[in-house]
C-alpha cells in the first residue's frame, strides 16, 4: 500500500508540510515527484533597473527637506488617533 506525505526539500533536509512520515523499521522505497512550476527561481531584480523606475517618484525640484516634510505629514495622519 502507497502512503503520500507531502514535504519541501531544502539542501539536505525535509520540511514536511502536514503530517509526518512515522519512522520506518527497515528500507523504504521514495518516490520523488517534483513540481517544477514551484521549483522555479525567478532571478533578483538588477537594483540599478529599480532604482531607476523610482526616480521621480516624489516628484521634481523638491529639496530633501519639502520630501521629508511630506513624509512626517503622511505618518502623523497614518498615526492620528481616530474618534
Amino acid at each position: 500500500m502507497l502512503q503520500t506525505y507531502e514535504a519541501i526539500y531544502n539542501g539536505q533536509q525535509f520540511q514536511w508540510i502536514n503530517q509526518i512520515p512515522p519512522k520506518p523499521d527497515k528500507e523504504v522505497h521514495v518516490v520523488l515527484v517534483m513540481d517544477i512550476e514551484k521549483s522555479i527561481v525567478n532571478p533578483k531584480p538588477n537594483i540599478h533597473e529599480v532604482l531607476q523606475r523610482t526616480r521621480g517618484a516624489w516628484g521634481k525640484g523638491k529639496t530633501l527637506d519639502k520630501i521629508d516634510a511630506e513624509i512626517n505629514a503622511m505618518r502623523s495622519e497614518w498615526e492620528r488617533k481616530w474618534d
